[in-house]
């Protein structure tokens, strides 16, 4: 492979592709009875979308990987070589189609590597795990990640389109993109399977699919307006 493209940048425009309309983002995610978490998140990104990711990127492949598959593979990268991160894998599952996995044995910790000490996003206890995130706290988000601090996502994400409706924004993504950007972002959707150490007794915001499972899912529109707090949290015994 003779590619080499800088990792902040690589990191950067991966997440304006995903975050504007990877399309679906399905996450499974296993809170561990000794406070660990493994995550294994299913992404598959239109191939519209990628045109777009090579628009915005100063380099290119010179062989016949995609601009998204080096993407991918130096995010893998990335995960991989964070000290909080137990273990991590990525491999390309299909056609635009990757499989990302990790497990964390302290939230904090990588928390606290990404340089956020005080936060207000995500609560876990023993037997309980909350996730709050609005245009308030969203500077957190930033801190945690610091690719939304990007120019290049900055103008698509809530800080520069507090207020705006669902309506206006897809006028603008229109006018940025082309046609089929609304409907593509239209279309996209996180969904979040969280699997617990226990037997669910309360859940707000997410649904309840099994004992110790409930799913937490929102439109990818909804995190880019923020225009309602995203939120879920889940108790069990």
């Amino acid at each position: 492979m003779v590619y080499h493209l800088d990792m902040r940048k690589t990191i950067a425009a991966l997440a304006i592709t995903m975050l504007l309309a990877s399309c679906t983002v399905t996450e499974s995610l296993v809170v561990e009875s000794d406070g660990g978490i493994s995550s294994s998140s299913d992404i598959y990104v239109e191939q519209f979308f990628i045109d777009v990711l090579e628009d915005f990127s100063e380099f290119l492949p010179e062989d016949d990987s995609s601009i998204m598959d080096n993407a991918m593979e130096s995010f893998g990268n990335g995960l991989a070589g964070m000290a909080a991160v137990a273990s991590s894998s990525t491999e390309k599952t299909g056609e635009n189609e990757y499989l990302v996995s990790f497990a964390v044995d302290d939230i904090d910790a990588l928390l606290s590597e990404f340089g956020v000490e005080e936060q207000s996003l995500i609560a876990m206890t023993g037997n309980s795990l909350s996730f709050y995130l609005d245009i308030s706290n969203y500077a957190e988000l930033k801190e945690a990640v610091p690719f939304l601090a990007d120019p290049n996502f900055e103008v698509y994400g809530p800080e520069y389109n507090q207020g705006m409706s669902e309506e206006e924004y897809l006028e603008m993504i229109s006018f940025l993109l082309g046609e089929e950007g609304p409907d593509a972002i239209s279309h996209g959707l996180v969904s979040m399977e969280i699997t617990v150490p226990g037997t669910i007794t309360a859940v707000e915001n997410a649904e309840k699919t099994g004992d110790s499972t409930a799913v937490f899912s929102f439109p990818i529109i909804s995190f880019l307006l923020l225009n309602e707090p995203l939120s879920f949290s889940i108790e069990w015994e």
